[in-house]
């Protein structure tokens, strides 16, 4: 009797692999060669592609077991389908993937960006002169940051303002619109009507306030022409016209590159190092002119024209909305002993870089490339360690009038000095 010779099986990717290791080799060879043209293997090959070179696990994930995991569970799927297998099949196990990775930093979203938006955190300008963002609960509306001059400010708007009466707004609608608009704000139990009319767009510069002899420093977002420059400016005054103590407030602020470094730099020096999965090396130097970005032999430079320097007390305020660059200063004002923390844990990115990557049907994979650590090579804490945890619902500020983390901050600078 005659043995039949085993036949040779060329994989044509690893999903062909992973279904032919399941069945008949003949039919099983051809169905997962036609899944694999499939919309929902070339959605879930965007994300393995990604998954396999630049993003940096964890030190004990296993992304090639996650990665041969989802493979089997894609030719799963799709075995009755083919090649038209559903786009979706593949998001779901992409998603499944990468909720297997352990990153919390790391994961899809939809839709997709703009150009710009995909450099990172973008300078946010407002024909009305205010920043509205969403609340903890899906519907709130709330006033983040106004303009001492603009539109909004002008017509009696606060910052924690509740919006009310704006259906079918959104914070996105409201922050980039150009025309006339009438709503309802509540603060503290009374509700005030407004007008409010559009003026020259402008972004959202830092800006100083005062409680007594304290000053308080709200530095929105660290994009933006100007906005390091524009922050030193302020704290010269503040310095120049004699506050005890400053409040560093932080809150809701998303993070930004160089212009947040380079604000940084009026609090103090410090220096980064961002490791890339595959060796690579970008240094960040802090000092009082500014900051420097080194990579690959090529530097970035942001030198103040006119640098100011705090040293006096310090706090910092935090809460769920501070995310990347100003986490990072907020941890290493901690570590240098330079500043008190107070508020509630942030978003959890202040030691990593986050890359988004466009994917099909207009999703996108945000995941993490690279950790921060110490000159020492120390890793750096993901977020700044609190000294003082608060309650900070911007929500519950409006309500009640009263700003437990900010009163929190000022007390220990009357203790500090």
């Amino acid at each position: 009797m005659m043995k039949r010779k085993p036949v040779a099986i060329t994989c044509l990717t690893t999903l062909v692999c992973a279904f032919a290791a399941g069945g008949a080799v003949g039919r099983d060879v051809d169905a997962a060669a036609a899944v694999a043209s499939s919309p929902a293997a070339v959605f879930w090959g965007a994300v393995r592609d990604q998954l396999q070179g630049r993003y940096y696990p964890g030190p004990t994930t296993d992304v090639a077991a996650i990665v041969r995991d989802a493979e089997t569970a894609l030719a799963e799927r799709c075995r009755a389908s083919g090649a038209a297998c559903p786009e979706q099949a593949g998001v779901e196990v992409a998603q499944k993937a990468i909720t297997d990775l352990g990153d919390r930093h790391t994961r899809l979203s939809r839709p997709a960006p703009d150009a710009a938006a995909r450099r990172g955190p973008t300078a946010q300008a407002s024909a009305l002169g205010w920043i509205v963002r969403g609340g903890r609960t899906p519907g709130d509306l709330y006033v983040a940051w106004v303009s001492p001059d603009g539109p909004a400010a002008l017509a009696g708007v606060r910052r924690f303002d509740r919006l009310i009466a704006a259906e079918g707004e959104t914070a996105a609608s409201l922050n980039a619109r150009s025309t006339p608009l009438k709503l309802g704000l509540a603060r503290k139990g009374a509700v005030i009507e407004v007008e409010l009319t559009p003026g020259p767009a402008r972004i959202a510069l830092p800006r100083l306030d005062w409680k007594g002899r304290y000053a308080i420093l709200q530095f929105p977002g660290g994009a933006g022409e100007g906005v390091a420059q524009h922050a030193h400016d302020l704290v010269r005054r503040a310095r120049e016209e004699g506050a005890q103590g400053l409040v560093l407030d932080l809150r809701d602020n998303p993070g930004g590159g160089v212009q947040c470094a380079a604000m940084a730099a009026a609090f103090m020096d410090y220096q980064v190092v961002m490791t890339e999965r595959a060796g690579g090396r970008r240094t960040i130097t802090v000092d009082e002119g500014g900051v420097r970005v080194e990579e690959a032999g090529e530097i970035e430079e942001l030198r103040l024209e006119r640098p100011a320097r705090w040293g006096a007390p310090l706090a910092i305020l935090v809460n769920q909305g501070t995310g990347s660059c100003a986490e990072a200063v907020a941890i290493q004002a901690s570590l240098a002993g330079r500043a008190h923390i107070f508020g509630e844990p942030s978003v959890g990115v202040g030691n990593n870089v986050i890359q988004p990557v466009d994917l099909p049907g207009g999703w996108r994979l945000l995941m993490t490339v690279a950790y921060g650590s110490r000159p020492n090579g120390e890793a750096l804490p993901s977020r700044p360690p609190l000294d003082v945890e608060v309650a900070d619902d911007p929500l519950s500020i409006a309500d009640s009038g009263h700003d437990k983390a900010l009163d929190a901050a000022l007390e220990w600078l009357r203790r500090a000095r």
